[in-house]
């Protein structure tokens, strides 16, 4: 039910954020088909096609003082194709699971839309199952009941003359750029929950932990400020490096529930930081990109009690570019 809830949020808030920036000078709304021309049927575009392979853990750490564990889902890897072009990035891919047997089930889909100087992205999130680090002791074990869900809406606004971003990496659009800085300021919107049988800390760590920290239960809201800013160095033979961060603060909505309590943690603030980098080899018809990236998030719990969250990914990329979809008459 809360996948649903948030699908559909997600899918609300990305159809206004889509069509609010898209307003042209005189205030006009645009028809639809002028939206989608835009974006997708722009002869002014350039698509490309690519295959996908990469590596993305989900994990988030419980901490009190000293004592920390660390809970990580099972098979990361996945395959899959994308379509890209300048204003746009889609990418499906699908997880590999083998012959492992504690598996992890996992929905993922991100996304990016660049209009004018209006960079828009999204991150959506839901994973069942997680593998239990302790830091205390040499116990791991899995826990199929453990399912942590989040959303996550990002806006930038490119203030520099460069509008070059992440998305133009990730598009294989970037040939002919020169080297330079980018940058640009913004917001973030970010839903997380957490959800439980019983208490996410093993028998053999409650030791540890005081009782506000033996959680089953966990839902927050919150948004912010964030900044980024991207460099972008264009190399001999073809290749290129890029690199991103974009460091935000905000305030955060939170409610707990535990085997004994629920309360409303006292402090409100969320810290978020996103790193990304990429070294990339692009060629007239083909590139081949490398990339890794994380997204940070920190918020307290009180009770001396701390969580972090941390989405890391990697992708290896190999694209062909078919040009212009709809060339001019």
């Amino acid at each position: 039910m809360k996948l649903r809830l948030i699908q559909l949020v997600f899918g609300v808030l990305l159809a206004l954020n889509g069509h609010a920036s898209n307003l042209s000078e005189n205030d006009t709304l645009p028809s639809p088909g002028q939206v989608l021309d835009s974006i997708v049927l722009s002869d002014k575009l350039n698509w490309s096609v690519r295959a996908v392979t990469n590596f993305k853990q989900q994990q988030f750490r419980l901490g009190n003082g000293d004592h920390k564990l660390i809970y990580r889902p099972n098979n990361p890897f996945g395959v899959g194709f994308g379509v890209a072009n300048e204003k746009i990035v889609i990418d499906v891919l699908f997880n590999i699971k083998g012959g492992e047997e504690n598996q992890t089930k996992k929905f993922a889909a991100e996304g990016s839309v660049l209009l004018s100087k209006n960079l828009f992205s999204f991150m959506l999130e839901n994973v069942h199952g997680y593998q239990i680090e302790s830091l205390q002791n040499d116990q791991d074990n899995f826990r199929d009941d453990i399912s942590a869900y989040s959303l996550g809406l990002e806006y930038l606004r490119i203030l520099s003359k460069e509008d070059f971003t992440v998305r133009d990496m990730k598009s294989g659009s970037t040939t002919d750029k020169k080297s330079f800085l980018s940058y640009g300021i913004g917001g973030f919107l970010i839903m997380r929950g957490l959800d439980a049988d019983g208490s996410i800390i093993p028998e053999a760590d409650r030791m540890y932990f005081n009782e506000q920290a033996q959680i089953y239960e966990l839902s927050t809201f919150g948004g912010g400020i964030l900044a980024g800013i991207s460099s972008y160095f264009k190399l001999p033979a073809n290749l290129f490096l890029t690199l991103y961060f974009a460091p935000g603060i905000g305030l955060e909505y939170k409610y707990v529930k535990t085997e004994t309590v629920n309360y409303v943690p006292s402090n409100p603030v969320v810290y978020k930081a996103l790193v990304f980098g990429a070294l990339g080899y692009n060629l007239k018809k083909f590139y081949i990109h490398a990339t890794f990236g994380s997204n940070w998030y920190i918020t307290d719990l009180d009770y001396n009690n701390d969580l972090f969250l941390s989405v890391t990914k990697a992708k290896f990329i190999v694209g062909y570019k078919l040009g212009n979809l709809r060339k001019k008459k």
